[in-house]
């Protein structure tokens, strides 16, 4: 047993709150972990003129907390340049003048507070200040070059827009696509950098085929399980705790490549080890980690898999099926077909089961009586199905685990065909 007196352990379980995060992204650098090709590609984008990028994937598989980390980066990269790197948040109603008011408003706010080491000549501050007052509704693509163009002349501009893909107007999807073909064309000295969910940059990007030369596109896979175990590893060890490398490995596979879970696990299952007066997250304290899992998991995921379980017939397989979904093999979008279901739903019942004995289950899974909590794929010759909430995937493994449903063996063996079937990645 690791001698720790009270007040450490006080200590030590307030500052795991601090170090982990699940129901936020991360915005402190050195809480960042993993993603370093993502990185790489953002920066080498931002060093290249006339160019911008398209930072793009499934929810939860840690966009924003990139974006949140790129000007710390860029400092760090360029020593003695001043960094301006507004970040603002789409939203559904927003027009093009919405977007672009509150990218000078943010711009403005950095320079009064003194956030930013750019001192703005009395001609911007005019334009910033008529641009998030009177005229902010008549903000044009020529408009944006200028006040850019006068920004860039100090130092190095990168306007980050998150959540471009709740952005509903067509209109405003073309005008931002128009002007950022017009910056590049210009050779405007900023980078704009758009971030939303989606599979590819067609469904986020308007004319995406006319911006090819000066769009790069960065596509955001869920995370290695090196990049997942590095998440734990970098937050125990910032509070002076270790981890065993078999709870460490269950956390990595439990988490289906998603952020979320090594945060709510490294937790929870840190506090279980302060509870028992260790200072080394064992398997014990991931078991205990997991039950608690089951009732910190969000209020809607806990919703969602209920609404999708529940049924008034007894025999109803619908928390079985669930859990086969969960567990088949996918590929690396998250896709799997029926027949990925039939093993996962043979091993929890230990006998043969046909496709036709669960598919009305899946169909179930996308109407509103059990879901959505599945998608389908209209594009696919053949019916293929994702989780609706990638997160959804990881927390119906827990609920498994807790429910003696499956074994840690279980996820282990799915693990292993995940990683013979995706190389590298893991």
């Amino acid at each position: 047993m690791d001698e720790i007196s009270l007040g450490d352990l006080q200590e030590k379980s307030f500052r795991l709150g601090t170090v982990f995060k699940p129901s936020a992204p991360i915005n402190r650098e050195d809480l960042f972990a993993g993603r370093t090709p993502q990185t790489r590609d953002v920066l080498d984008t931002i060093a290249q003129q006339g160019q911008h990028a398209v930072l793009y994937g499934e929810r939860g598989v840690g966009k924003t907390s990139l974006a949140n980390i790129i000007s710390s980066r860029l400092r760090v990269r360029e020593p003695g340049v001043a960094v301006l790197a507004p970040l603002v948040n789409c939203m559904t109603a927003d027009t093009y003048s919405d977007i672009w008011r509150r990218v000078f408003e943010e711009v403005a706010f950095q320079a009064q507070n003194r956030r930013a080491p750019i001192t703005l000549e009395r001609q911007e501050r005019k334009l910033l200040k008529e641009y998030t007052g009177s005229f902010s509704d008549n903000i044009s693509p020529d408009v944006v070059r200028r006040i850019l163009s006068g920004l860039g002349a100090h130092g190095l501009v990168v306007v980050i827009l998150d959540e471009f893909d709740t952005v509903a107007g067509p209109e405003t999807r073309a005008m931002m696509s128009d002007t950022l073909k017009f910056l590049s064309d210009r050779a405007v000295p900023v980078t704009v950098v758009l971030v939303g969910v989606a599979d590819d940059v067609e469904t986020l990007v308007a004319n995406h085929r006319s911006l090819e030369r000066c769009l790069r596109q960065i596509r955001m896979p869920r995370m290695s399980y090196r990049e997942l175990e590095a998440i734990v590893n970098k937050g125990l060890d910032t509070v002076g705790m270790t981890i065993e490398p078999s709870a460490l490995d269950e956390i990595s596979h439990l988490s289906r490549g998603l952020p979320h879970y090594p945060h709510l696990l490294g937790l929870d299952g840190g506090r279980a080890a302060l509870d028992g007066r260790s200072l080394c997250v064992r398997d014990s304290h991931i078991r205990l980690a997991i039950k608690e899992a089951v009732q910190d998991a969000q209020a809607t995921i806990r919703a969602d898999y209920s609404k999708a379980i529940t049924s008034s017939r007894r025999e109803a397989l619908y928390k079985e099926v669930l859990l086969a979904c969960a567990l088949a093999e996918t590929d690396d979008l998250g896709w799997f077909y029926p027949r990925d279901v039939r093993a996962p739903l043979e091993k929890i019942f230990g006998h043969e089961y046909k496709i036709s004995a669960f598919s009305r289950h899946l169909q179930a899974f996308l109407e509103t009586e059990h879901g959505p909590v599945l998608v389908k794929d209209n594009r696919s010759a053949r019916p293929r199905y994702r989780f609706d909430n990638p997160l959804m995937q990881p927390y119906v493994l827990i609920r498994g685990l807790a429910a003696s449903m499956i074994t840690n063996a279980d996820i282990k063996s799915m693990k292993e065909r995940l990683t013979a079937g995706l190389g590298e990645l893991f």
